[in-house]
């Protein structure tokens, strides 16, 4: 364990160990609903219920300390509270909303008996959560609903929260990552939840496929100090919530439309009106399948696009302007014209003092690469010259078919002219989301839940920015990539109510990701990669071919219970996830060109272009070896915490959580290797680690009804199977770490790393 963990562990061990804990849930929310007379003195003897009329689903209490009775794991929706004690009127406060992960106070006056009571109680009243010390903010289907977004991606919305920041790192077209900075932490390290099931795609850490944004109730954004029932992310945690039906009807029909003849298309595009239609659409419909007592809910969104991607591939003339050099030859002004840089253009303008013949030489090989690269063939004139054998043609690198070197077979077979990349390509897409969520009151005590969701993708077109100096706009149709996907999951989840005071929930998930990811289909795709940074990147995309399947068995269960002024939890998770891959890294080849001085000083080098077309790289990269694995990864954890309210106005949230992940490791490939592993206590796969233990804490104080201050500290960890995947030739890093302490909300967390031992 790091010494930082260590310190926080041993600093309140002794008080986790005397109790169970508790969390809010990553499906659910908590109300606590405090019940006082007029005079402000507890009632003691109320009956509290919190009624979803809409789906026939209520939960009642008794139980109180001090006046307050707490509902806990109540499931997101529009709630009706009334309270009931002798000699008090009743009382009804309607519309409560009750959100994903929230941990909200209700204060209630009874008034003496006889008349009923009806209050209207503003759902948004409490704008402080006075029991939570984590940092969190919820994106409630009123925003999801009306907020405009590009391209319906919902997750975009957490990006209304200032503490979120759009990942910015170079993608990796078969690799991509959650799409979001949390807490300054990498995109790759945080946990997505959708019904408190895993929606992260293990191989890569990035999202599955979820469900389209008609399905999507709200979510949660948990940023820092999260409780401990939350593991496997150092960043931040996203709980999505999917929408149920009710005992009424409703749904929704819906298109969004673009295309060049009503909008505006790319201002980077090299042709006039290019290509671009997208259509969005879909339905959703919910209702009941029998009232009060079993619902659905459907929903479908599909994406079609026809679009231009754009290259700014032959800009500036790839950075070459005309020069006339016929005076050095003693021929006619416009014998020989070439193409140079601004540089060698200037240099030849004044030479310095420099044999003649070397300066012939060198203006052949600049005007012979220039011509070579750009159009394939050196300029006609050059057959005049005497630098390469009689009859060897224009299509010759000038540095294999001369005087000095007469090796004249012609140009490679795939060798490519760049101006034949200059210009758009297209893009296109295919996708569909398919959902449906069942909901089954089988008690007035038990309730199910059964969701299912199905995502197909074709996406052609992809741009990388991976390979060093990459940047978007500089790949040809040709480096692009195609993905097709097929991914869905199977959900269900049982939450049972013992009693006043105990609740379990059980959840488990079956979920598949098959992806194909594939260099582009165009001319040229399957040829090996050229890279010349800062003007073209074509062939074969490096990172393809990828093929692999992810299965994800996960089975949760949490318990919940009321002991005194501690709301207690604790809970277990396991994860089992077989993957099949291949991972081709590099293994269509890749030529790397840049500037090379084939000259000696004073002459200019030769720019990344004119190498390309002196067919002299700088190096060569070559990808080899059995690309094909197969192996399964599993994880467990258990937490405990508990929320101990102290005070009416102070509350101490603590716990702590394990993890461990069982990573492949693999056999030595003899006796040898063995005994070197042991003299150096490794082995040969994903290194393990058993002293995860994350310790949190928090403390919150309510001032006011509307201010509080929260002091949350402890640790978190990510996985890392997922990088073993994507970068397979690079060392395996540890486990990454986050250590947190935040003196108040009003303040930034400070996140820091901690190395393991």
């Amino acid at each position: 364990m790091n010494p930082t963990c260590k310190v926080f562990f041993i600093a309140f061990a002794i008080v986790v160990l005397t109790t169970f804990a508790f969390a809010q849930g990553a499906a659910t929310g908590d109300l606590h609903v405090t019940v006082r007379d007029q005079k402000g003195g507890a009632v003691t003897n109320a009956t509290v219920t919190a009624r979803e009329q809409a789906k026939g689903f209520e939960r009642s209490t008794t139980e109180n300390v001090d006046g307050e009775y707490p509902l806990l794991a109540l499931p997101p929706g529009k709630y009706t509270v009334s309270v009931s004690a002798p000699g008090f009127a009743d009382v009804d406060a309607k519309n409560q909303d009750v959100t994903v992960g929230q941990m909200r106070d209700l204060p209630i006056t009874l008034l003496v008996a006889g008349t009923q009571e009806t209050v209207t109680v503003n759902s948004q009243t409490e704008l402080v959560e006075t029991q939570r010390s984590s940092s969190t903010d919820t994106i409630e289907q009123r925003r999801i609903d009306n907020l405009p977004i590009n391209g319906r991606n919902y997750i975009n919305f957490a990006l209304t929260d200032s503490r979120l920041a759009r990942d910015d790192a170079p993608s990796i077209g078969a690799a991509p990552t959650s799409g979001l900075n949390m807490s300054g932490q990498r995109a790759r390290a945080n946990l997505v939840n959708v019904d408190g099931a895993d929606a992260v795609d293990n191989s890569v850490n990035g999202i599955r496929s979820t469900v389209s944004q008609e399905a999507v109730q709200e979510f949660q954004i948990i940023t820092n100090g999260y409780a401990a029932e939350y593991g496997r992310a150092s960043g931040g945690v996203v709980n999505i919530i999917t929408r149920s039906g009710a005992n009424d009807f409703h749904g929704s029909l819906f298109g969004y439309v673009r295309n060049r003849n009503f909008q505006a298309v790319n201002p980077f595009s090299t042709v006039s009106n290019p290509a671009y239609t997208r259509v969005q659409s879909g339905a959703a419909v919910g209702g009941p399948i029998k009232k009060n007592k079993t619902f659905f809910y459907f929903a479908y969104e599909g994406t079609w696009r026809q679009e231009t991607g754009f290259s700014s591939i032959g800009a500036n003339n790839f950075q070459l302007v005309p020069f006339d050099v016929s005076a050095y030859f003693g021929a006619p002004p416009g014998t020989f014209p070439i193409q140079a840089t601004a540089e060698q253009a200037a240099f030849l303008a004044s030479p310095p003092p420099v044999p003649l013949l070397s300066l012939q030489q060198y203006i052949f090989l600049v005007g012979a690469s220039s011509g070579i690269a750009v159009n394939g063939s050196q300029p006609q004139s050059f057959a005049l010259l005497p630098f390469a054998p009689p009859g060897s043609g224009s299509q010759q690198f000038p540095t294999s078919c001369s005087l000095l070197n007469p090796i004249c077979a012609g140009l490679p077979a795939s060798f490519v002219r760049l101006s034949s990349l200059v210009g758009n390509f297209p893009v296109s897409e295919h996708t569909d989301l398919y959902s449906l969520r069942l909901d089954h009151n089988l008690s007035a005590s038990n309730r199910l839940m059964l969701r299912g969701g199905v995502s197909p993708s074709d996406v052609t077109g992809i741009q990388v920015q991976a390979q060093g100096p990459q940047n978007f706009g500089q790949n040809a149709f040709s480096r692009t990539s195609n993905q097709n996907y097929h991914d869905w999951s199977i959900t269900a989840q049982d939450q049972w109510t013992i009693g006043n005071d105990k609740i379990n929930e059980f959840r488990f998930q079956y979920a598949r990701r098959g992806l194909l990811y594939g260099f582009s289909r165009g001319a040229g795709g399957s040829n090996v990669a050229v890279n010349i940074p800062g003007f073209a990147f074509f062939g074969r995309e490096p990172f393809s071919f990828v093929k692999r399947i992810e299965q994800r068995y996960q089975a949760t269960d949490n318990f919940s219970f009321v002991k005194g002024t501690h709301d207690i939890k604790f809970g277990v998770d396991g994860n089992y996830i077989p993957l099949t891959a291949d991972f081709t890294v590099n293994f269509g080849g890749v030529y790397n060109f840049g500037q090379q001085g084939l000259f000696p000083s004073p002459f200019p080098a030769l720019s990344p272009v004119q190498s390309y077309g002196a067919g002299i790289p700088s190096n060569f990269i070559q990808g080899v070896g059995n690309p094909h694995d197969a192996f399964s990864n599993t994880t467990a954890a258990a937490f405990v915490e508990d929320s101990w309210r102290i005070k009416s106005n102070l509350t101490l949230n603590y716990g702590v959580r394990y993890d461990v992940e069982f990573t492949p490791t693999f056999r030595a490939v003899n006796a040898l290797a063995q005994n070197a592993q042991n003299a150096l206590g490794i082995s040969q796969g994903i290194p393990r680690d058993f002293n995860n233990v994350a310790p949190r804490i928090g403390v919150t104080h309510g001032r006011t009804a509307r201010a509080s201050s929260e002091r949350p500290m402890g640790c978190s960890m990510t996985t890392r199977c997922w990088r073993w995947l994507s970068i397979p030739m690079s060392p395996m890093p540890r486990k990454r770490r986050r250590s947190y302490f935040s003196p108040g909300r009003h303040v930034a967390a400070i996140p820091f790393f901690l190395p393991t031992r």
